[in-house]
């Protein structure tokens, strides 16, 4: 803990409050005008093209991200994670020239039922199982995260914050619907965008030449040459953004669903371009930031600040200025954006998690002919259950000691090979669901291999298997795991005999 956690003040306080409080007037708000499982899920197709980028850009720039990038541009990995952010371009390219008119086109909910059409129920099975497991991991990590962060600055009680921001975030989650999500997400982008631009203000130090300064400690590198496949080069980096942005974008039921909620696919493609072309700015603002940071304490040396680099928080460093340096109001506001990321990210995996089992086990399996009502109270009551989940996910989480390192691997394991089956699904010929599950028990195998065996110290691995320095990086887990899918589920599939026609649905 710093020595004496910071006075955040009755103000303050009285700016989060007002902020609670809107949240849940939006969601009950919204709620009112949502009627059956199309209008909670996917708000009936009619919600206006700039909230839908708005809750793009938040559900993917998550309360990890706003206190990751100053941490990581504070510390040792400096500007070298910004040779990713041009290369979000390429994303773009990909999913509105290709992967979301044929989404749009087919009409589906869940993104998984795509799946189920071009190649197998049981593809569609697997994909939508990884992604509960990784919503589950998501939500309870971004809960914990910040609550932790604020914990720590301010000495609030941690399993208090985390109870208290998980039962707001359910609440209009379950109430509210896609709308009401859509609504509070656009929302609380706009707050976070202003609380980073005013950080800005106060994080210069007086009289200080501040490029000077940094560049002096080599704050500005962006890159990093070499091969070699056990350590983060900005090759690798480039990989990695490519396979995990255009996966999330494309597989991800969280994104996808809101493409469904959009008005048009010209204006579902406008949205994935207001919320890239927004992440890259922002994404910079933050690393930005974090350099400002570094500056500031290095020129004005903090007790607070030590304790915080020798206790390994520097998570926690963005939300430790914010209340130790900024007005009483403006800091209120900056902490609420905090809380905004991470709410934004929740709500978007709680109800997207409900789509995918309503849509894929409960309407699929169980319950084909009951009325849109029907399907809506399901997934309000699944949201429910998706709320208390992730609140206990995230005290959970209280026991590990290096959440965020556990959750860069818990991603890359439970969407393994999920991106390698949706490109199957893109091909003209219906691919074998043989080979297309096969490929993907591969790359899971393959996956094994780089965590248990391909490793510099195998006797770590085996007790601390996602801590452990493996030989291959974990960056390029989702590179090579994808391309393996892809590529035996491809090769096998010229042993069987060509499907002109997609399998029928089951059952």
């Amino acid at each position: 803990m710093p020595e004496s956690p910071a006075s955040f003040g009755a103000i303050n306080y009285a700016v989060l409050a007002v902020y609670f409080t809107g949240m849940l007037a939006i969601g009950i708000w919204a709620g009112r005008q949502t009627k059956g499982a199309a209008g909670y899920f996917i708000g009936e197709g009619k919600v206006h093209h700039v909230l839908v980028g708005l809750s793009l850009l938040g559900t993917y720039l998550s309360a990890l991200t706003m206190m990751a990038l100053p941490a990581m541009s504070y510390g040792r990995d400096d500007w070298t994670y910004t040779i990713q952010l041009p290369f979000l371009l390429v994303t773009a390219v990909v999913i509105t020239g290709f992967v979301l008119p044929r989404l749009r086109e087919e009409g589906c909910i869940s993104v998984y039922e795509f799946l189920e059409r071009r190649i197998h129920v049981s593809v569609r099975l697997v994909a939508s199982i990884a992604f509960i497991l990784l919503s589950i991991g998501r939500m309870g990590l971004v809960l914990y995260l910040p609550s932790l962060a604020l914990s720590y600055v301010l000495g609030v009680n941690l399993v208090a914050s985390i109870v208290v921001m998980g039962i707001i975030v359910t609440i209009y989650t379950v109430v509210g619907g896609i709308k009401g999500i859509i609504w509070v997400d656009s929302i609380q982008v706009v707050i976070f965008i202003i609380g980073a631009i005013a950080t800005l203000f106060f994080a210069f130090a007086p009289g200080v030449d501040f490029f000077a300064v940094a560049h002096e400690h080599g704050k500005f590198r962006t890159w990093v040459g070499g091969w070699n496949i056990a350590e983060v080069t900005s090759l690798w980096l480039i990989l990695e953004t490519l396979f995990q942005t255009i996966r999330i974008y494309a597989t991800q039921q969280d994104m996808t669903q809101r493409y469904m909620a959009a008005e048009s696919t010209k204006k579902a493609n406008q949205s994935v371009w207001l919320s890239i072309l927004g992440y890259i700015p922002l994404a910079y603002l933050f690393y930005f930031i974090g350099t400002a940071l570094f500056v500031y304490y290095t020129v004005n040396p903090d007790p607070g600040v030590e304790r915080l680099v020798a206790d390994k928080k520097l998570d926690a460093l963005y939300a430790y200025f914010v209340v130790t340096h900024m007005p009483a109001g403006l800091a209120g506001l900056v902490i609420a954006a905090f809380v905004a990321a991470a709410q934004s990210t929740i709500s978007s995996s709680m109800n997207s998690s409900s789509a995918v089992c309503v849509e894929d086990f409960y309407r699929r399996f169980w319950a084909k002919s009951k009325s849109d009502e029907h399907y809506m109270r399901v997934g309000k009551a699944l949201s429910l259950v998706w709320g208390v989940a992730h609140i206990v996910m995230a005290i959970l989480f209280m026991q590990i000691e290096r959440a965020q390192v556990v959750w860069q691997k818990v991603m890359g394991i439970s969407t393994c090979g999920v991106l390698g089956l949706m490109a199957l699904a893109f091909l003209p010929w219906k691919v074998n669901p043989w080979a297309a599950l096969t490929g993907w028990v591969a790359s899971v195998i393959s996956l094994v291999v780089m965590m248990f065996f391909l490793q510099v110290t195998p006797s770590v691995a085996l007790v601390y298997p996602l801590e452990s320095n493996t030989g291959i990086n974990w960056l390029l887990w989702p590179v090579i795991t994808n391309l393996i899918c892809f590529g035996v589920a491809l090769g096998l599939d010229r042993l069987f005999p060509r499907r002109e026609k997609p399998l029928a649905p089951e059952g």
